[in-house]
């Protein structure tokens, strides 16, 4: 049996040059490898050689262009997804799911069952996990995996293969004569060591990726944390792979792509401090130079664990600020201060670690005030860039039900609503009505201030200066990373007609 897996377009839509690859979808390709079935991966935003902007500032309106591609039937990368899924002929397709795109999916399933009628269709992800209900009713969708897949998609695999019983499967949304059903949930792999490696050479077209977006890994799942902003899909508990597993699919990735920057998107790298240390002992005792960039919390570090990061290789490091008012701030139930960022801020300085720090806007309370507070405090915090981005309310999320007791907040949307909405508006009764405090006009005002300013502080030449300083050791590994992020540089700049 062979299966193709989509992540369907999204950021090729409008215009934003899309990082990494699709990290979920590579597991799942191991996964049903390792039970014997063959496997690609399609990354609808890497199906051409990569393009778009760096500069967010303006991401708002680009996502219009979203929109309307969505709704174009003729558009050629609808087109050249139809052409592609008729070339591989798989038996089954899985799409994997994300909020923000969840029109997009609606369409790939569309156009993969007019492109191979009789293929059933499986949707997987965080909105297939948080809205079983919704992804299930998309009319082409056959199956809805909930929560975590890797031994979940190779049962239904097989399942779909000998026509078994596919109420047995646990996990699994499915229809049977018109009804949808829901299996009972699936327990979590306790043992991530028994989880095959990401398949990275399941991807189709590997040359529109560089070897850096090949490194982004997960030493852990999980976060103990409670944000209130966050879908806590792995629950709060935090499950850690061995360090010879790590470190096995860390040379695997060298071996394979010539990788030497690894980007580590556990939600919270620092939790376990003994095991950042002993990973970092055996980074160091690699047969190669590697660097790596991770995130964590201001709460999670210290002195000796930066010491160790630096000393094996960390380049960049991440941390959420959220917001410059206090009474925000202790809304994100973040349990953190604003003491404490400023004493992590010193502390990465100290040890001259390129840290970002990332702020948002426009949740449900916020005032005038409040978003003012945040911009100041991005040149209180100084770090070396700063991520600014509008809140998003996302189902199963306290800030989302905060929204819906607000009157703010449609919790259950109908699938046209996901084919017409700015994906920065989703799931809002009224886009133009945001937040309880701050009218449209107003907030479109504060968003556009917001935007400018952080867009003048990451581009100043001191701050790119910095970044650069930070990577050298991943250019002296791997020049052809210079020549990339000064391409971005230029771009992000808004100079790249100069040079063309």
């Amino acid at each position: 049996m062979k299966i193709l897996f989509i992540d369907p377009p999204f950021k090729s839509f409008a215009g934003i040059f899309s990082l990494y690859f699709p990290l979920g979808l590579a597991y799942l390709a191991g996964a049903v490898k390792k039970a014997g079935f063959e496997c690609s991966i399609l990354d609808m935003d890497a199906a051409l050689p990569k393009e778009g902007t760096l500069n967010f500032s303006r991401e708002y309106e680009q996502y219009t262009n979203y929109v309307t591609a969505l709704n174009d039937d003729k558009h050629p990368t609808w087109q050249l997804l139809c052409r592609l899924v008729k070339e591989h002929r798989p038996d089954v397709i899985g799409i994997t799911a994300l909020t923000t795109k969840f029109g997009s999916v609606i369409q790939t399933a569309r156009f993969c069952r007019k492109a191979l009628p009789d293929v059933p269709i499986i949707i997987g992800g965080a909105q297939a996990s948080t809205m079983p209900e919704l992804a299930a009713s998309i009319p082409e969708v056959d199956y809805v995996l909930r929560g975590e897949s890797d031994e979940a998609m190779p049962e239904l695999l097989q399942t779909i293969s000998s026509r078994g019983d596919f109420s047995k499967v646990a996990g699994l949304t499915w229809k049977s004569n018109g009804k949808i059903i829901h299996n009972p949930d699936r327990a979590f792999v306790q043992n991530l060591d028994s989880i095959a490696f990401p398949d990275r050479q399941a991807l189709l077209n590997q040359d529109h990726y560089s070897t850096e977006d090949m490194g982004i890994m997960l030493t852990s799942r999980g976060c103990p944390f409670r944000c209130s902003y966050c879908f806590h899909m792995w629950e709060r508990k935090v499950r850690y792979r061995s360090i010879d597993s790590i470190i096995e699919e860390i040379m695997q990735i060298n071996r394979e792509f010539n990788t030497t920057q690894f980007s580590i998107k556990d939600d919270s790298f620092t939790v376990k401090k003994s095991h950042v240390l002993k990973l970092c002992e055996a980074f160091q005792k690699l047969p190669f130079k590697i660097t790596f960039n991770c995130t964590t919390r201001v709460d999670l570090v210290d002195d000796e664990l930066m010491k160790a990061m630096k000393a094996a290789g960390l380049s960049q490091l991440s941390i959420g600020i959220e917001s410059g008012s206090a009474r925000i701030l202790k809304e994100t139930d973040k349990d953190i201060t604003h003491e404490q960022i400023l004493e992590a801020a010193s502390l990465f300085n100290r040890h001259k670690i390129f840290w970002t720090g990332y702020f948002m806007i426009g949740l449900p309370s916020e005032t005038e005030e409040d978003i003012l507070k945040t911009i100041r405090f991005l040149r209180k915090a100084k770090p070396c860039y700063g991520g600014l981005g509008v809140y998003n309310p996302f189902p199963r999320t306290k800030l989302f039900d905060q929204g819906v007791e607000m009157g703010l907040l449609d919790p259950n949307p109908p699938l046209e609503h996901f084919l017409n909405t700015n994906p920065k508006d989703l799931f809002f009764k009224d886009p133009h009505k945001r937040m309880a405090n701050i009218d449209h006009q107003r907030f479109q005002e504060l968003s556009e201030l917001a935007s400018n300013e952080f867009h003048q502080y990451n581009s100043r030449l001191f701050n790119l200066a910095r970044r650069g300083f930070a990577r050298q050791k991943a250019y002296m590994n791997n020049p052809s990373m210079f020549w990339l992020d000064l391409s971005k540089a230029v771009d992000f700049l808004g100079i790249s007609k100069l040079f063309k």
